[in-house]
């Protein structure tokens, strides 16, 4: 699987930001993205993740090998791991979260060796929020938060979710931290176009209103929950555009399935390796090497 090093792409070797989106099981692709980054030379000044993103984001940012990223996920099943029954949700993920992070010594954000952050969306604002300090177990429960899969997480006025549904790949964050380039690895499609479409956001906002739940500080019981994800499902996705984005071919890997790293992993491996040779002939605009459009699945 292993190829020859190329010469450095010169517009990373300087720098850059890696933002991992989204997608489950079908994540462990990042692992094979961030080993070719390394056979390059191309080391990542910043690391952001999205759900499973910011998970592996976080292991890289530890200073975890792709290696040693596999053996922890081959000691864990999360579907076993995670409680249940859970309020609001399938699963309660917060065990989980708690017993990955423990592998590692429970640290906090501003202590890994690579800055690192993990994307997270308010239901209640509407807005995405990057959380870069503070113990890393509480950034991954919040950012892993699979509306419905998973349970949300409730702090003062805020009501946190996974931000995959709303900017499947954290870019526009990495934008606001830094000028330096972006390079993301999309494992999922985004949000189909049509939930923002005039009848059916104006549908589901009308649901939402008749549940009459909006308001700011109230207790969130399944009522409120769902008017708020009614009302959030349709806004748009953001548009912020990586200086190369990496979208691996998963066809076939399934989001659910963490049994099977080794085939997400070499496929985000060769879809790196084939974006880094396009990028020495590549022309100034942002590249996006993709492969055909995948189903939509949960963050």
């Amino acid at each position: 699987m292993r190829q020859s090093a190329a010469p450095l792409p010169t517009a990373l070797a300087s720098g850059f930001s890696l933002a991992l989106g989204g997608g489950g099981a079908r994540g462990f692709a990042h692992l094979g993205v961030a080993e070719a980054l390394a056979e390059r030379g191309l080391a990542p000044g910043r690391i952001l993740g999205t759900s499973m993103g910011s998970v592996i984001g976080a292991g890289l940012a530890a200073g975890l090998t792709a290696e040693r990223i596999v053996e922890l996920a081959s000691r864990f099943d999360p579907w076993r791991m995670a409680r249940r029954p859970a309020r609001l949700g399938m699963f309660d993920h917060r065990p989980l979260m708690e017993r990955v992070v423990a592998e590692v010594g429970h640290p906090r954000i501003e202590d890994l060796p690579i800055p690192f952050g993990a994307a997270t969306y308010d239901l209640v604002t509407g807005r995405q929020e990057l959380i870069t300090s503070g113990p890393v177990s509480e950034a991954l429960i919040r950012s892993c938060a699979i509306s419905v899969v998973f349970v949300p997480v409730a702090d003062g006025d805020a009501i946190w979710a996974d931000a995959g549904v709303w900017e499947p790949v954290p870019i526009s964050l990495a934008r606001l931290l830094s000028s330096e380039p972006v390079v993301g690895v999309q494992v999922i499609a985004p949000k189909p176009a049509w939930f923002a479409s005039s009848p059916v956001a104006w549908s589901l906002r009308a649901g939402a209103r008749m549940l009459g739940t909006q308001v700011r500080g109230e207790r969130l019981g399944a009522r409120r929950y769902t008017a708020l994800l009614a009302a959030r499902i349709t806004d748009p996705v953001v548009d912020a555009r990586a200086d190369l984005l990496i979208v691996p071919n998963l066809r076939g890997v399934s989001w659910v399935r963490f049994g099977d790293v080794e085939t997400p992993r070499r496929r985000g491996y060769q879809a790196a390796q084939r974006a880094l040779a396009g990028m020495l002939t590549a022309s100034p605009r942002p590249a996006e090497v993709a492969e055909p459009a995948e189903e939509v699945a949960p963050a």
